[in-house]
């Protein structure tokens, strides 16, 4: 799983450049054709050319905000056609990035952070077979000859780091992969249209950072829960990873909307979270975030005519989450063509 997937709270920036300033608005014109029809799935990760997520629509008048919703794991071999998006893209002055964190702290306390643990190995040359219950322990040796071709050398692993790696090969020979940059494929997208890019950042200053609270011991116990709610995802819900990037590649909203209900974020990116918001000492980082990126939207919805941004499905579809936020401050919210009443 790669870092930029565990940092839910967006790609962590060093730079102190400023944001760009507003760009001209562009004329009005009529919202982009609805994608088309998602083609019927199957018990397998969907292959080729795919129409691609539907967008959501904010109003403030006859000013326009697109959003697109993003999720991780994607189908391995799967490409998009971005009609929807690219028509959006193509009528609109902006593009807001996906909202992270800007960190602005003395070289000192940088090399402090440590966002990931450093040490992979067990402490004492520990095995997980020493670690592991031996139910627990069984289950991982069978999960490990699937798939991890039999590799003695996860033994010696911390069972975080086992968990990470077996999470990834599991997505992988399901024809998913969490390592697809949806981010990325918009910017160009924005830059091939002409669409300015807009950051949306919560500049942190930090000034210290906590020391480490907890013993190697509780650290390892996190770690073998973990690898045990990771195993237990492995066996029993990779269908329901597969139907919903499906869903999701294919533009069929209303069924990722039932497939997201009761999804959690997997414990080894909420374990790097809650480890990286501890350091840090700000446990409502993603409160700040989230007030940022309403700002920033509100003053888009203004200046421009038409806008373009990116979310995180979960941010999209959450009851409290940024959409429910600007329905509360009176801007009109539309949801995709098949979600609508």
């Amino acid at each position: 799983m790669p870092t930029k997937l565990a940092l839910c709270l967006g790609a962590l920036l060093m730079s102190a450049s400023a944001l760009a300033q507003q760009a001209p608005p562009a004329p009005t014109t009529s919202s982009p054709e609805t994608p088309a029809k998602p083609i019927n799935l199957q018990a397998v990760t969907v292959r080729g050319a795919q129409p691609g997520p539907a967008l959501w629509e904010v109003r403030k008048g006859d000013h326009v905000l697109w959003i697109l919703g993003t999720i991780s794991p994607l189908p391995k071999y799967a490409t998009w056609q971005w009609t929807q998006l690219e028509q959006a893209l193509g009528k609109s002055s902006e593009m807001l990035e996906a909202p992270s964190a800007r960190l602005k702290m003395p070289p000192s306390l940088f090399s402090r952070l440590a966002l990931q643990p450093a040490a992979r190995l067990n402490p004492g040359g520990a095995t997980l077979e020493h670690l592991l219950p031996s139910d627990m322990y069984e289950r991982w040796r069978v999960l490990r000859r699937e798939y991890l071709h039999d590799d003695d050398a996860y033994e010696y692993q911390r069972p975080i780091i086992v968990a990470e790696q077996l999470f990834t090969q599991a997505l992988s020979a399901h024809g998913l992969t969490g390592d697809t940059d949806i981010e990325d494929i918009v910017e160009k997208l924005a830059r091939k249209h002409g669409a300015r890019q807009v950051p949306v950042r919560y500049e942190l200053v930090i000034r210290k950072v906590a020391e480490p609270t907890g013993s190697v011991d509780s650290d390892q116990q996190q770690g073998i829960a973990c690898l045990d709610e990771t195993m237990q995802i492995i066996e029993h819900d990779m269908s329901k990873l597969t139907e919903r990037a499906n869903a999701w590649a294919t533009g069929d909203t209303s069924t990722l909307q039932k497939l997201m209900q009761g999804s959690r974020e997997p414990c080894v990116v909420s374990a790097i979270n809650g480890d990286f918001e501890h350091q840090l000492n700000v446990n409502d980082l993603p409160q700040r975030i989230n007030a940022a990126w309403v700002k920033e939207a509100d003053l888009a919805l203004t200046r421009n005519r038409r806008t373009v941004a990116v979310l995180t499905m979960e941010q999209l579809m959450s009851p409290t989450g940024y959409l429910a936020t600007l329905r509360s401050m009176g801007y009109l919210v539309q949801p995709p063509a098949d979600l609508k009443q």
